[in-house]
Parts: structure tokens; C-alpha cells; sequence
């Protein structure tokens, strides 16, 4: 039986991903792509609200919706193999927060490999009024399709 209590498992389950080489589009890290599309719009942040698919102007010439529709997948298979009612959200939302402030537990090992400290939250408010957050950080580089390597296959 289902539980609310595993919706927190989740928005790590999420976070994790979207931090991971797996979140990706086109072959190149979705991560990278978020930022340059961030820093090109003056933004410093990107929040992507699933529930209601909504992606802010500044991302959607990143194939419309793909990025959403990405992270939207991810969520349902979580969602799926917990046997959790996707009725059972009533908000979900991922903030990708760049050129943070430096964080040990966050940006510590990646501090050698460059790139600017970032940090991901997801937070899932559930019908009944209660919300679970998660919150992971790394470090990141603006998309640069010559510096990068593309995933074989693309």
C-alpha cells in the first residue's frame, strides 16, 4: 500500500537525476543546456512546475517542452513503481538555482573540475497540504557543444 511518506524518496529520486549525466538532451547534458539558456536571459534560476507543464519562456526554445517532458517521465516512473495516485499531487516543482553561493556538501569534490556551484530542489506538495523537499548540488559549465563530448547515439 501506498504512502505519502515516499514522495520524499522521490523528490530526491528527482533531484539526483536531474543532477546526473542520464538527464540529458540531445546527447549533451540537459544541465548545461538549462544554464546557457539562464544566463543568456540575465536569469540566475529556472523553476519547471510539472504539475501544471509549465516552462518559462526562456527554456522553451530548448525543443518546446522536451526538458519538461524529460523530468515529467522521470517523475511518473517514480510515481509508478511506488504505486503512488499521480491525484496525490497537487504541486511539483523543480528549481534549478545557478551561480550559488559555494557549498561544501554540495560543490566540495567537484570543486577541481571547474564550472560554477549549482543546486537543484524539488519540492512535491501533496493534496493534503504537505510538502517534501529535496535539495542536491554540483557544479556546472555553460553548454558549449565544442568543449563537450556528445552521448554516442545522438
Amino acid at each position: 500500500m501506498a504512502r505519502r511518506s515516499q514522495i520524499k524518496g522521490i523528490a530526491g529520486n528527482i533531484a539526483q537525476w536531474c543532477l546526473s549525466r542520464n538527464f540529458d538532451y540531445e546527447g549533451y547534458w540537459a544541465i548545461g543546456q538549462l544554464y546557457a539558456y539562464a544566463e543568456a536571459n540575465g536569469q540566475s534560476e529556472i523553476v519547471l512546475d510539472l504539475v501544471e507543464e509549465f516552462i518559462p519562456a526562456e527554456v522553451k526554445d530548448l525543443n518546446n517542452t522536451t526538458v519538461i517532458k524529460l523530468v515529467s517521465d522521470f517523475l511518473q516512473k517514480n510515481l509508478d513503481a511506488s504505486k503512488i495516485p499521480s491525484d496525490w499531487l497537487k504541486e511539483v516543482k523543480v528549481t534549478f538555482k545557478f551561480n550559488t553561493k559555494y557549498q561544501h556538501k554540495y560543490h566540495c569534490w567537484g570543486s577541481g573540475l571547474g564550472g560554477k556551484p549549482f543546486v537543484c530542489t524539488v519540492e512535491i506538495t501533496t493534496d493534503l497540504g504537505r510538502t517534501y523537499s529535496k535539495e542536491y548540488g554540483c557544479n556546472v559549465w555553460v553548454h558549449n557543444t565544442k568543449r563537450e563530448s556528445r552521448r554516442y547515439g545522438f
